[in-house]
């Protein structure tokens, strides 16, 4: 009876985990649409509200969810606080919430070098420098699609067939 218990336990814990690993690769895709969404705002915000950047990405941080609201919001609350510090420098450091969010290095790279061209620029400089990124993601969101695809069945089925052989090997 204890033997049982202990299998289902880890088959249970084994196929947990394969669905916690395959969440976040179905997660990445929504947060790189999200992304792309906070962008366009932002876009909207710089050439034709014309707000000033903490502005701007504080309104930003009220429109969208999750990481990319936090990671808009400590930015802002950055750029409010910190006269000292450049924008690039502000915009890097809360690159750190993206990713813990589960974006990729070159995904992370691409929203960095975003913060160099932030209030450092005129405004039609700002807008092709956010186009540029948008379209870079839309192309990282549709990898990231395909790889969802394959590895969220992939990892899901991986989690409970582990869990399964270490049973096995235990009995």
């Amino acid at each position: 009876m204890l033997r049982l218990i202990g299998a289902c336990m880890v088959i249970f814990g084994c196929g947990t985990a394969g669905i916690v690993v395959a969440r976040s690769y179905s997660l990445r895709p929504r947060h790189l649409q999200e992304m792309r969404s906070a962008l366009q705002l932002l876009a909207t915000e710089i050439n034709y509200a014309r707000s000033s950047l903490s502005e701007a990405c504080s309104k930003i941080a009220g429109q969208v969810e999750g990481p990319i609201a936090q990671f808009f919001a400590q930015f802002a609350d950055s750029l409010a606080q910190n006269n000292d510090v450049s924008a690039s420098e502000l915009w890097n450091q809360a690159l750190q919430i993206l990713g813990e969010a589960g974006f990729t290095n070159q995904e992370l790279e691409a929203v960095g070098q975003l913060g160099s061209a932030l209030g450092r620029s005129d405004a039609d400089d700002q807008m092709k420098h956010l186009l540029l990124l948008q379209t870079r993601l839309e192309q990282l969101g549709s990898q990231a699609e395909q790889e969802r695809d394959k590895m969220v069945r992939l990892w899901n089925y991986l989690g409970f067939c582990v869990g399964a052989l270490i049973v096995l090997l235990l009995i």
